[in-house]
């Protein structure tokens, strides 16, 4: 019994120092391309690729895409998601360049403009799950 108790506080004590950031990306029409994630830390950063504290390409899943973070944890951040759906590697935009993949930004923000890092961003909580919902 006191083994089993052991095992338990262990397990309890520990599962969230162990665990990793997980972005849920939910709303996934289909199966095709990829969907692209790009974090990050800063404003002066903000939605300059090269510049993204993590970026993340994952085969799309209908439905629902779990994106693992690897080396972002915690702290202040804007998250940039879309739907590479032709996989060419940008996201194709249209008329006033709105998007014609599916998109998303972290904090449920839609954009009037050109996008902010403030109204984008999130307190990212270590062992925590963000979900973005994308929008065709």
């Amino acid at each position: 019994m006191k083994l089993i108790l052991f095992f338990i506080c262990i397990f309890l004590f520990t599962s969230k120092a162990f665990c990793h950031g997980t972005i849920i990306i939910s709303g996934v029409e289909h199966n095709n391309g990829y969907i692209d994630v790009k974090i990050y830390t800063d404003k002066e950063s903000f939605l300059k690729e090269k510049l993204a504290a993590e970026t993340i390409r994952k085969k799309a899943t209908k439905g629902e895409t779990i994106m693992p973070l690897s080396k972002l944890h915690e702290g202040i951040i804007a998250i940039v998601v879309y739907h590479d759906e032709d996989d060419d590697g940008k996201l194709k935009t249209g008329l006033f360049w709105r998007p014609k993949e599916g998109f998303a930004f972290s904090n449920n923000y839609t954009p009037k403009g050109p996008p902010k890092f403030k109204k984008a961003s999130i307190e990212l909580l270590h062992g925590e799950p963000v979900s973005i919902e994308l929008q065709y």
